[in-house]
């Protein structure tokens, strides 16, 4: 008699354990203050990706928003009109969002609210180095889940990979270091010539002189020819009626109808 009452206790249990936890994981997500917006106009993606892509992006949600947005038509700018976008689905919140822009060939990712703090400008713009080789192959599932997985990175207290900065600082320390390098041998030059020879000290002095500012056109070439290879689209502003242009990157980081945060883009 005791054993079947145990039995009968033990079912009753089980049934309200199985009623509590579905209306506990409702409730979990009811509670949940963040979305995610996969938005492909361009139809870039499968329907296979874009399930691989929202997995991705879930990750995002205890820290922010996310949304992903494809375009063939633009009239404005990659920047503008992600910005547009993230207002529309968002608002003045917390989130982060990535164009892939068909009509003018650019990535633009921006951030607004308290992933911004993290995913900075320079942040966005160096995930978009990373990521703009995927879509210019036409790997645009890939371009996406990279970006996403990078953002997920930061926001987790991790890194992302900078080789364009690395490469940038490289060479610029190269070219110092040659200028460097001439100067402290027309200063040797000059102690080690007699008073005499002073005309022959100029001429050296002068020699260096010429040959190290040869150094620093090199650097500064390579250094252009480095950049250009990020060349950003050029774009007129809508409201200050100048022209906006960058090298690689996109300015990012200002206030356009309500947007606050900012992001950088890479053209594809």
């Amino acid at each position: 008699m005791r054993g079947r009452k145990r039995f009968l206790l033990a079912l009753l249990c089980l049934a309200l354990l199985l009623m509590v936890l579905p209306l506990s994981a409702l409730a979990a997500e009811e509670g949940s203050i963040y979305q995610t917006v996969i938005e492909d106009g361009a139809d870039l993606l499968t329907q296979e990706q874009e399930e691989e892509l929202q997995r991705v992006m879930d990750q995002v949600l205890p820290f922010g928003n996310a949304a992903f947005v494809s375009t063939a038509s633009n009239p404005t700018t990659a920047e503008q009109y992600a910005e547009q976008k993230f207002l529309e689905f968002f608002g003045d919140t917390s989130g982060a969002l990535l164009l892939i822009d068909m009509d003018n060939r650019y990535i633009q990712l921006i951030a607004d609210g308290e992933v911004y703090k993290t995913v900075t400008r320079r942040r966005c713009n160096e995930i978009t180095d990373n990521c703009y080789t995927y879509a210019s192959k036409g790997d645009y599932a890939g371009c996406a889940n990279r970006a996403f997985l990078q953002v997920v990175r930061l926001l987790e207290g991790g890194r992302v990979a900078a080789p364009f900065r690395y490469v940038t600082n490289a060479l610029l320390a190269l070219c110092l270091a040659v200028m460097g390098n001439f100067a402290l041998v027309s200063i040797q030059r000059r102690k080690a010539v007699a008073p005499e020879n002073a005309l022959g000290v100029k001429v050296a002095v002068n020699t260096a002189g010429k040959a190290a500012a040869k150094a620093g056109l090199i650097g500064a070439v390579a250094y252009t020819m480095l950049h250009q290879r990020k060349t950003k689209h050029v774009e007129s502003s809508s409201s200050g009626g100048g022209g906006r242009s960058g090298g690689g990157h996109s300015s990012g980081g200002h206030s356009s109808g309500g947007f606050s945060g900012g992001g950088g883009g890479h053209r594809f």
